[in-house]
């Protein structure tokens, strides 16, 4: 009898040695995962006192975890964070509607010299023997926002750089297309004062169609010269809150007259719901109204069909899509390169002042000859997924 027991008591110690060694391992393991982390880790208690800080913590903040363990996590929190964090705390536990726990927010730290920081946070929380612990874990994120603002004003950098040489190109094309029609205002001009020295007392019928002539030639050289001075002024943008769908229905309702006109059928596919995005209005009719005048250039006069569709995707994306039964694109060409044009009369900047305006909100656009149902030209728009603007 007493050798049963013995035995039952041995089992019994060496199940308590084995779950001793288990809780040391998993300690142990826990400890080595606190020390490699990268991330800060940091634990509070339910009144928001600290209760864990590792190393990355210490690296991150500046403390070392003597000295913030018992403290309010608050420390680590710029105004106006740190007045409000023991309210939140309370307000969870009596509400339960959480504002961090379970999320991924960006919110700012504050370093030990006072410094503050970018960071990302994520919470979880337990309850341990009746007591709730938070653990944070967070990440410093100061490095990737100056890249990212590093990489932002080399973007800028290189477009203020490209837009000079489009400037220095510009000034070429001035010179050139400015050279005739500025002869012709001289010649025209000498005429009518020929005429006059002639016979001042000459009907004003008798220089009717040179001074038509005059304005016309004026108009076509005011029209260029402020085509050429929006594009070398690049493209500052008004942005708001707008709805591109309603902006679309606009542009669609000023081109439905000439559509009928031209026995053009317009089509508008972009659902009922608004899709809405941060840009500027005015500028973005302006990219609209350019790709539907040259689908209906693309028509030569013949009847045809024009469709816009417009999406809100998944990921928060929008695309838009221009299609004409046109004869599509020239062969060979880009036709977003500065004086790019078919027309005749065209100045070949229609198209690169579109690239513009939708570079300046963040979008793109492509052009694909054939590549729609309609078999002529496909323009397509792609609005990335936006944030508010800061500012």
């Amino acid at each position: 009898m007493s050798s049963v027991k013995d035995e039952a008591v041995g089992e019994r110690h060496e199940k308590k040695v084995d779950f001793a060694q288990r809780v040391e391992v998993q300690a142990a393991r826990f400890e080595a995962i606190l020390r490699a982390a990268r991330d800060a880790i940091i634990s509070i208690n339910d009144r928001g006192r600290i209760t864990l800080f590792n190393d990355a913590a210490e690296w991150i903040f500046g403390y070392s975890s003597a000295e913030v363990l018992g403290e309010n996590v608050s420390v680590l929190m710029p105004s106006p964070y740190r007045q409000e964090h023991d309210q939140y705390i309370r307000a969870y536990q009596e509400t339960g509607v959480a504002q961090a726990i379970g999320q991924i927010r960006k919110v700012e730290g504050q370093r030990r010299n006072g410094e503050r920081f970018p960071m990302e946070l994520s919470v979880s929380e337990v309850s341990v023997r009746g007591e709730t612990l938070y653990t944070a874990v967070i990440r410093d994120v100061a490095e990737r926002r100056d890249a990212e603002m590093e990489i932002e004003r080399l973007r800028l950098l290189s477009a203020q750089r490209q837009r000079l040489a489009d400037i220095g190109a510009l000034t070429a094309k001035i010179v050139h297309d400015l050279a005739n029609p500025i002869a012709a205002l001289s010649m025209v001009s000498q005429g009518i004062v020929r005429k006059v020295e002639r016979a001042p007392d000459a009907a004003i019928d008798t220089i009717r169609a040179q001074a038509d002539r005059l304005v016309s030639t004026a108009g076509r050289l005011m029209s260029l010269l402020g085509t050429i001075d929006d594009f070398a002024r690049g493209q500052r943008l008004d942005v708001e809150e707008i709805d591109i769908l309603a902006v679309l229905r606009a542009v669609e309702h000023f081109w439905r007259s000439e559509a009928d006109r031209n026995d053009v059928e317009l089509v508008l596919d972009a659902g009922e719901e608004p899709i809405l995005i941060f840009g500027d209005a005015e500028k973005l009719t302006r990219v609209f109204d350019n790709l539907l005048m040259n689908a209906f250039d693309a028509m030569g006069g013949r009847p045809g069909r024009v469709e816009i569709r417009a999406e809100r995707r998944p990921d928060g994306a929008v695309g838009i899509r221009f299609s004409d039964s046109g004869s599509g694109l020239p062969e060979g060409r880009d036709v977003f390169e500065l004086f790019e044009t078919t027309k005749a009369a065209g100045t070949g900047l229609g198209l690169p002042i579109c690239k513009q305006i939708l570079s300046a909100h963040g979008a793109d656009i492509f052009a694909e000859d054939g590549g729609g149902e309609l078999g002529g030209a496909v323009f397509r728009i792609e609005i990335p997924p936006q944030e508010p603007p800061t500012s």
